[in-house]
Protein backbone atom coordinates (compact mmCIF):
# COMPACT_ATOMS: atom_id res chain seq x y z
CA UNK A 1 0.00 0.00 0.00
CA UNK A 2 1.10 3.52 -0.82
CA UNK A 3 1.08 6.41 1.61
CA UNK A 4 0.64 9.59 -0.46
CA UNK A 5 1.90 12.64 1.42
CA UNK A 6 1.02 16.04 -0.01
CA UNK A 7 1.83 19.56 1.07
CA UNK A 8 -1.31 21.75 0.69
CA UNK A 9 0.84 24.89 0.89
CA UNK A 10 3.12 23.84 -1.95
CA UNK A 11 3.22 25.85 -5.20
CA UNK A 12 1.63 28.85 -3.52
CA UNK A 13 -1.34 26.68 -2.39
CA UNK A 14 -1.97 25.46 -5.96
CA UNK A 15 -0.90 21.87 -5.32
CA UNK A 16 -4.46 20.61 -4.76
CA UNK A 17 -4.92 20.11 -8.52
CA UNK A 18 -1.79 17.94 -8.73
CA UNK A 19 -2.86 15.92 -5.70
CA UNK A 20 -6.33 15.30 -7.16
CA UNK A 21 -4.84 14.06 -10.43
CA UNK A 22 -2.60 11.63 -8.54
CA UNK A 23 -5.49 10.34 -6.44
CA UNK A 24 -7.53 9.72 -9.62
CA UNK A 25 -4.60 7.76 -11.09
CA UNK A 26 -4.41 5.50 -8.04
CA UNK A 27 -8.16 4.94 -7.99
CA UNK A 28 -8.37 4.31 -11.74
CA UNK A 29 -5.74 1.57 -11.57
CA UNK A 30 -6.99 0.18 -8.24
CA UNK A 31 -3.71 0.80 -6.44
CA UNK A 32 -4.33 0.86 -2.68
CA UNK A 33 -3.31 4.06 -0.92
CA UNK A 34 -3.79 6.38 2.05
CA UNK A 35 -3.68 10.14 1.54
CA UNK A 36 -2.30 12.38 4.27
CA UNK A 37 -1.29 16.03 4.50
CA UNK A 38 2.31 16.66 5.56
CA UNK A 39 0.89 19.24 7.98
CA UNK A 40 -1.18 16.62 9.80
CA UNK A 41 1.42 13.90 10.37
CA UNK A 42 3.18 14.90 13.57
CA UNK A 43 5.67 12.01 13.51
CA UNK A 44 6.07 10.14 10.23
CA UNK A 45 8.14 7.28 11.63
CA UNK A 46 5.55 6.64 14.37
CA UNK A 47 2.78 6.74 11.77
CA UNK A 48 4.60 4.15 9.64
CA UNK A 49 5.20 1.91 12.66
CA UNK A 50 1.46 1.96 13.40
CA UNK A 51 0.57 1.20 9.76
CA UNK A 52 2.72 -1.81 8.74
CA UNK A 53 0.70 -2.35 5.54
CA UNK A 54 2.40 0.71 3.99
CA UNK A 55 5.21 -0.48 1.73
CA UNK A 56 5.76 2.65 -0.36
CA UNK A 57 5.65 6.40 0.21
CA UNK A 58 4.84 8.94 -2.51
CA UNK A 59 5.84 12.44 -1.49
CA UNK A 60 4.27 15.24 -3.53
CA UNK A 61 6.08 18.55 -3.30
CA UNK A 62 8.77 20.84 -4.64
CA UNK A 63 12.29 21.47 -3.41
CA UNK A 64 11.07 23.28 -0.29
CA UNK A 65 8.76 20.41 0.65
CA UNK A 66 11.53 17.84 0.22
CA UNK A 67 13.82 20.03 2.30
CA UNK A 68 11.16 20.08 5.03
CA UNK A 69 10.95 16.28 4.88
CA UNK A 70 14.67 15.65 5.35
CA UNK A 71 14.89 18.22 8.15
CA UNK A 72 11.76 17.21 10.08
CA UNK A 73 12.12 13.43 9.91
CA UNK A 74 15.08 11.09 10.38
CA UNK A 75 14.60 9.48 6.97
CA UNK A 76 17.39 7.02 7.70
CA UNK A 77 14.84 5.17 9.85
CA UNK A 78 12.29 4.86 7.03
CA UNK A 79 12.37 1.37 5.51
CA UNK A 80 9.67 1.98 2.89
CA UNK A 81 10.50 2.98 -0.68
CA UNK A 82 10.35 6.77 -1.04
CA UNK A 83 9.01 8.06 -4.36
CA UNK A 84 9.00 11.74 -5.32
CA UNK A 85 6.67 13.49 -7.75
CA UNK A 86 6.41 17.08 -8.96
CA UNK A 87 3.97 19.30 -7.12
CA UNK A 88 5.75 22.50 -6.08
CA UNK A 89 6.80 25.63 -7.93
CA UNK A 90 10.48 24.63 -7.75
CA UNK A 91 11.38 21.06 -8.77
CA UNK A 92 15.10 21.30 -9.41
CA UNK A 93 16.06 18.18 -7.47
CA UNK A 94 13.47 16.09 -9.28
CA UNK A 95 14.94 17.22 -12.61
CA UNK A 96 18.20 15.53 -11.61
CA UNK A 97 16.51 12.46 -10.10
CA UNK A 98 14.44 11.82 -13.22
CA UNK A 99 17.66 11.56 -15.20
CA UNK A 100 18.65 8.44 -13.25
CA UNK A 101 15.15 7.21 -12.20
CA UNK A 102 16.40 6.08 -8.77
CA UNK A 103 19.52 6.82 -6.79
CA UNK A 104 21.20 6.63 -3.43
CA UNK A 105 21.23 10.39 -2.91
CA UNK A 106 23.79 12.36 -0.93
CA UNK A 107 22.17 14.45 1.79
CA UNK A 108 24.34 17.43 2.66
CA UNK A 109 24.71 19.31 5.90
CA UNK A 110 25.16 23.07 5.75
CA UNK A 111 26.47 24.81 8.86
CA UNK A 112 26.08 28.56 9.18
CA UNK A 113 28.41 30.68 11.31
CA UNK A 114 29.35 27.57 13.26
CA UNK A 115 26.18 27.63 15.38
CA UNK A 116 23.29 26.73 13.04
CA UNK A 117 22.85 23.85 10.64
CA UNK A 118 20.39 22.39 8.16
CA UNK A 119 20.24 19.46 5.75
CA UNK A 120 19.84 19.94 2.00
CA UNK A 121 19.31 17.59 -0.92
CA UNK A 122 19.74 19.68 -4.07
CA UNK A 123 22.05 22.56 -3.26
CA UNK A 124 22.97 25.40 -0.97
CA UNK A 125 24.60 28.73 -1.55
CA UNK A 126 25.46 32.15 -0.27
CA UNK A 127 25.04 35.39 -2.17
CA UNK A 128 22.60 36.65 -4.75
CA UNK A 129 21.02 33.23 -5.41
CA UNK A 130 19.81 33.26 -1.80
CA UNK A 131 18.82 36.91 -2.13
CA UNK A 132 16.63 36.03 -5.13
CA UNK A 133 15.00 33.26 -3.06
CA UNK A 134 14.33 35.83 -0.33
CA UNK A 135 12.54 38.18 -2.73
CA UNK A 136 10.57 35.30 -4.29
CA UNK A 137 9.45 34.13 -0.84
CA UNK A 138 8.14 37.56 0.20
CA UNK A 139 6.53 38.27 -3.18
CA UNK A 140 2.74 38.37 -2.66
CA UNK A 141 1.94 38.72 -6.39
CA UNK A 142 3.52 35.63 -7.88
CA UNK A 143 3.23 35.01 -11.62
CA UNK A 144 5.15 33.21 -14.37
CA UNK A 145 7.49 36.21 -14.54
CA UNK A 146 8.04 36.38 -10.77
CA UNK A 147 11.48 34.77 -10.83
CA UNK A 148 12.84 37.18 -13.43
CA UNK A 149 11.30 40.19 -11.67
CA UNK A 150 12.85 39.14 -8.38
CA UNK A 151 16.22 38.53 -10.03
CA UNK A 152 16.14 42.19 -11.08
CA UNK A 153 15.18 43.26 -7.55
CA UNK A 154 17.97 41.20 -6.01
CA UNK A 155 20.57 42.51 -8.47
CA UNK A 156 19.46 46.10 -7.80
CA UNK A 157 19.96 45.75 -4.04
CA UNK A 158 22.88 43.32 -3.84
CA UNK A 159 26.33 44.51 -2.77
CA UNK A 160 29.03 42.31 -4.23
CA UNK A 161 32.17 41.71 -2.20
CA UNK A 162 35.18 39.44 -1.86
CA UNK A 163 34.63 35.83 -0.83
CA UNK A 164 37.03 33.13 0.26
CA UNK A 165 36.21 29.58 -0.81
CA UNK A 166 38.04 26.62 0.72
CA UNK A 167 37.63 23.29 -1.10
CA UNK A 168 39.08 20.24 0.63
CA UNK A 169 41.63 22.48 2.33
CA UNK A 170 42.67 24.46 -0.78
CA UNK A 171 41.90 28.19 -0.58
CA UNK A 172 40.57 30.42 -3.38
CA UNK A 173 39.99 34.17 -3.22
CA UNK A 174 37.38 35.91 -5.41
CA UNK A 175 36.71 39.62 -6.02
CA UNK A 176 33.35 41.24 -6.81
CA UNK A 177 31.63 37.96 -6.03
CA UNK A 178 27.90 37.57 -6.61
CA UNK A 179 27.33 34.03 -5.45
CA UNK A 180 28.86 30.73 -4.45
CA UNK A 181 26.50 27.85 -5.27
CA UNK A 182 27.33 24.45 -3.77
CA UNK A 183 25.42 21.84 -5.75
CA UNK A 184 24.47 18.23 -5.29
CA UNK A 185 21.96 18.46 -8.17
CA UNK A 186 22.54 19.98 -11.58
CA UNK A 187 19.84 22.69 -11.38
CA UNK A 188 18.77 25.68 -9.34
CA UNK A 189 16.42 28.64 -9.80
CA UNK A 190 13.70 26.68 -11.60
CA UNK A 191 15.72 24.90 -14.27
CA UNK A 192 19.02 26.76 -14.51
CA UNK A 193 21.73 24.18 -15.22
CA UNK A 194 24.21 25.75 -12.84
CA UNK A 195 26.25 22.57 -12.23
CA UNK A 196 26.19 20.38 -15.37
CA UNK A 197 28.73 17.95 -13.89
CA UNK A 198 26.95 17.47 -10.57
CA UNK A 199 25.87 13.97 -9.60
CA UNK A 200 23.27 13.49 -6.87
CA UNK A 201 24.85 10.29 -5.52
CA UNK A 202 28.45 11.54 -5.57
CA UNK A 203 30.12 12.55 -2.30
CA UNK A 204 31.73 15.47 -4.13
CA UNK A 205 29.89 18.77 -4.54
CA UNK A 206 30.18 20.99 -7.58
CA UNK A 207 30.83 24.63 -6.67
CA UNK A 208 29.95 27.47 -9.04
CA UNK A 209 31.40 30.90 -8.22
CA UNK A 210 30.28 34.01 -10.13
CA UNK A 211 32.85 36.80 -9.74
CA UNK A 212 34.41 39.89 -11.37
CA UNK A 213 30.95 40.91 -12.59
CA UNK A 214 28.77 43.98 -12.59
CA UNK A 215 24.97 43.90 -12.43
CA UNK A 216 24.49 44.07 -16.20
CA UNK A 217 26.87 41.19 -16.92
CA UNK A 218 25.25 39.13 -14.18
CA UNK A 219 21.82 39.35 -15.76
CA UNK A 220 23.29 38.29 -19.12
CA UNK A 221 25.04 35.45 -17.31
CA UNK A 222 21.75 34.13 -15.94
CA UNK A 223 20.60 33.55 -19.53
CA UNK A 224 23.66 31.39 -20.24
CA UNK A 225 23.11 29.31 -17.10
CA UNK A 226 19.87 27.72 -18.36
CA UNK A 227 21.63 25.53 -20.96
CA UNK A 228 24.83 25.30 -18.88
CA UNK A 229 26.93 27.43 -21.25
CA UNK A 230 28.19 29.62 -18.41
CA UNK A 231 30.92 27.11 -17.50
CA UNK A 232 32.94 28.24 -20.54
CA UNK A 233 32.96 31.87 -19.33
CA UNK A 234 36.04 31.35 -17.19
CA UNK A 235 36.71 35.08 -16.73
CA UNK A 236 33.56 35.34 -14.62
CA UNK A 237 32.72 31.75 -13.63
CA UNK A 238 34.91 29.35 -11.68
CA UNK A 239 33.84 25.74 -11.27
CA UNK A 240 35.30 23.71 -8.41
CA UNK A 241 34.63 20.29 -6.91
CA UNK A 242 35.21 18.77 -3.50
CA UNK A 243 33.82 16.93 -0.48
CA UNK A 244 34.13 19.68 2.12
CA UNK A 245 33.40 23.29 1.22
CA UNK A 246 33.81 26.44 3.32
CA UNK A 247 32.71 29.90 2.16
CA UNK A 248 33.64 33.05 4.06
CA UNK A 249 32.20 36.51 3.44
CA UNK A 250 33.30 39.72 5.20
CA UNK A 251 29.65 40.88 5.13
CA UNK A 252 26.53 39.10 6.32
CA UNK A 253 24.48 37.58 3.51
CA UNK A 254 21.39 35.53 2.83
CA UNK A 255 22.08 31.81 2.53
CA UNK A 256 19.76 29.26 0.92
CA UNK A 257 19.39 25.50 1.22
CA UNK A 258 17.09 24.02 -1.43
CA UNK A 259 15.62 27.51 -1.80
CA UNK A 260 14.88 27.87 1.92
CA UNK A 261 16.43 31.14 3.10
CA UNK A 262 18.48 31.78 6.24
CA UNK A 263 19.67 35.31 7.00
CA UNK A 264 22.69 36.85 8.76
CA UNK A 265 25.27 34.37 7.44
CA UNK A 266 28.91 35.13 6.75
CA UNK A 267 30.41 31.62 7.02
CA UNK A 268 28.96 28.55 5.32
CA UNK A 269 30.39 25.05 5.68
CA UNK A 270 29.11 22.07 3.67
CA UNK A 271 29.83 18.34 3.82
CA UNK A 272 28.00 15.06 3.35
CA UNK A 273 25.71 13.96 6.19
CA UNK A 274 24.41 10.60 4.90
CA UNK A 275 22.83 8.91 1.86
CA UNK A 276 19.25 7.83 1.23
CA UNK A 277 17.60 6.21 -1.79
CA UNK A 278 14.88 8.15 -3.62
CA UNK A 279 12.87 7.09 -6.67
CA UNK A 280 11.33 9.33 -9.32
CA UNK A 281 7.63 8.38 -9.52
CA UNK A 282 6.80 6.95 -12.93
CA UNK A 283 3.11 6.25 -13.55
CA UNK A 284 3.75 3.72 -16.31
CA UNK A 285 6.12 1.65 -14.18
CA UNK A 286 3.83 1.73 -11.13
CA UNK A 287 0.80 0.81 -13.24
CA UNK A 288 2.67 -2.18 -14.71
CA UNK A 289 4.04 -3.28 -11.35
CA UNK A 290 0.65 -3.32 -9.63
CA UNK A 291 -1.01 -4.99 -12.64
CA UNK A 292 1.41 -7.91 -12.20
CA UNK A 293 0.50 -8.19 -8.51
CA UNK A 294 -3.18 -8.71 -9.22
Amino acid sequence: MFLIIHNPLSNNRKSKKTTNKMVKFFKRHQIPFNLRSSLKIENLTDYLDKNPSITDILFLGGDGSINYLINSVDIRKIKQNIYLAKSGSGNDFLRSLKGVSASSVTIGQAQMNGDRSTYFINGSGIGIDASVCHYVNIDTKKSKLSYFINVFRAVSHYKRNTMDVIVDGKEYHFHDCYFVAIQNGKYFGGGMKVAPQANIHDDRYVVCVAHNLNGFLLQLLFLSIYPGFHTSLKKWITMLSGKEIIVKSPDIKYMQADGEVIDNVNTLSVKKAFSKTFIAFNKAKIKKEYALKK
